[in-house]
């Protein structure tokens, strides 16, 4: 298996190589190819970080990844949106980029560093998934897949055909591929953004119906069995909950324990907190003196009647 921390360092090195032939060659898709090689080094970065740096608290392990899952495709969409400006600047003012074996070397040494992210990242995995998830996610993997490897065939195909042909129909090659695949890259990182965006505003996670699992909370512990329900994503793929529970005693605590608990994990949720609140469940469980008696969201018992006193003024 592949070191995470030589593949972040043969990235590197790669990334160096096409800015340079970038560079020498003219050639705008050369950096479309070296923006997604700066994609892949900023998602290996959270797996190094974890594997160097083994003190950090369980949180921040959690969070990390999808942090930078985050941050990665951000970069990708700002720095293609630059480069299909220079794109379009191009078209309007052709040229044909220099060097084409260059571009050729280019666009090997980037293919095998894709086809390596490819099978260590293991995005093949997704088209195993579940009969149920696969038609929700079967296209994520393929535009993942093809988002890696466009830019790279991309200068293959662009160098091949500058070597071998000299149409003036070539000088709008480089811009138009590049333009290509700019737009395969921002369509494959789209979701990401929206999903790894809603996970960092602690959103609820989309397998979660938040309505259903009130009513299978109502069902195991009576509407009044429970409250302070709040259930977010923590990261991808691994969602929390935090609940009150109303028990008569310890005993009842543990044993609706093992319901609830088993309750969450059909919802998709893995971890969650309980708080037990032991005494006969009602809406109000704070004492309140008679100076905020008034202020009361809920009244417990009868108003006290209020007595009439009289005072003689009269001497």
């Amino acid at each position: 298996m592949v070191s995470q921390t030589f593949l972040l360092a043969l990235s590197f090195a790669v990334l160096l190589a096409q800015l340079i032939l970038s560079r020498f060659s003219d050639s705008l898709l050369i950096l479309s190819d070296a923006a997604h090689t700066i994609y892949i080094l900023i998602g290996i970065c959270p797996q190094v970080i974890q594997t160097h740096c083994p003190s950090l608290p369980h949180y921040a392990r959690v969070r990390l990844p999808t942090l930078f899952s985050l941050l990665a495709p951000l970069f990708l969409s700002s720095f293609g949106l630059s480069l299909a400006l220079m794109s379009l600047g191009r078209i309007v003012r052709p040229h044909s980029p220099q060097r084409p074996v260059l571009i050729l070397v280019a666009g090997a040494v980037g293919l095998l560093v894709k086809v390596m992210h490819i099978v260590t990242s293991k995005v093949w995995k997704g088209f195993h998934l579940p009969r149920t998830q696969k038609t929700r996610w079967r296209w994520t993997p393929v535009m993942l897949i093809l988002a890696s490897l466009a830019p790279s065939t991309f200068l293959l195909l662009s160098g091949l055909s500058f070597y071998l042909f000299s149409h003036p129909v070539l000088h709008y090659m480089d811009a138009a591929l590049c333009l290509a695949s700019v737009t395969i890259m921002a369509a494959s990182v789209y979701s990401s953004i929206v999903q790894n965006g809603y996970i960092l505003l602690q959103s609820v996670p989309p397998c979660t119906d938040l309505a259903i699992l009130r009513q299978d909370l109502d069902i195991l512990c009576g509407p009044k069995g429970h409250h302070e329900l709040h259930v977010w994503a923590l990261a991808q793929g691994h969602s929390v909950a935090t609940l009150h529970l109303s028990c008569s005693g310890p005993e009842a605590y543990q044993e609706i324990l093992k319901l609830v608990i088993p309750l969450f994990g059909r919802h998709g949720v893995e971890e969650v907190t309980i708080q037990p609140e032991f005494g006969s469940p009602g809406p109000c469980r704070v004492a309140c003196g008679q100076s905020c008696a008034n202020h009361l969201c809920c009244v417990t018992g009868e108003p006290e009647p209020k007595g009439l006193v009289l005072a003689n003024i009269c001497a």
